[in-house]
């Protein structure tokens, strides 16, 4: 096999996938690949131990911790307790319709319903209940 099958072959086994709307994210894409295969091929040659898989993560992990944000968030206490807590009681939790369409807190699919203490989007059979029921 020559020089650019091997490649190809090398290559196609982690392509990296950005998918896009745009022509030149595919190209992108390939340029990154065909990178990462030559400073594998380089790093082999010169005696390097890891394979392909491995040395793609390892330039993937310095790369995320190079640019990793380092901000905290101030929580919000107030509300979130609140709202854990009143989940649990069984006062006034009620399914209220909705014209507006948003997606459910549990399962994630679209839903018309909320509930009227919580305010926030349940299904009403499946995702009320299991939502308003403590986990043991």
């Amino acid at each position: 096999m020559g020089g650019v099958d091997r490649a190809d072959q090398d290559i196609g086994l982690y392509r990296t996938s950005i998918r896009g709307k745009k022509w030149y994210f595919t190209l992108f894409s390939h340029c990154l690949d065909m990178a990462t295969h030559n400073a594998w091929h380089l790093y082999k040659n010169n005696g390097g131990e890891y394979d392909h898989l491995t040395l793609r993560r390892t330039i993937a992990r310095g790369i995320l911790e190079t640019y990793k944000k380092n901000e905290k968030r101030c929580p919000c206490p107030t509300s979130r307790t609140y709202r854990e807590i009143s989940r649990y009681d069984t006062v006034d939790h009620l399914v209220e319709y909705n014209d507006s369409q948003l997606r459910c807190s549990l399962c994630k699919k679209n839903t018309n319903f909320t509930c009227q203490k919580c305010k926030i989007h349940l299904h009403p059979k499946t995702c009320f209940a299991t939502y308003h029921t403590p986990h043991r």
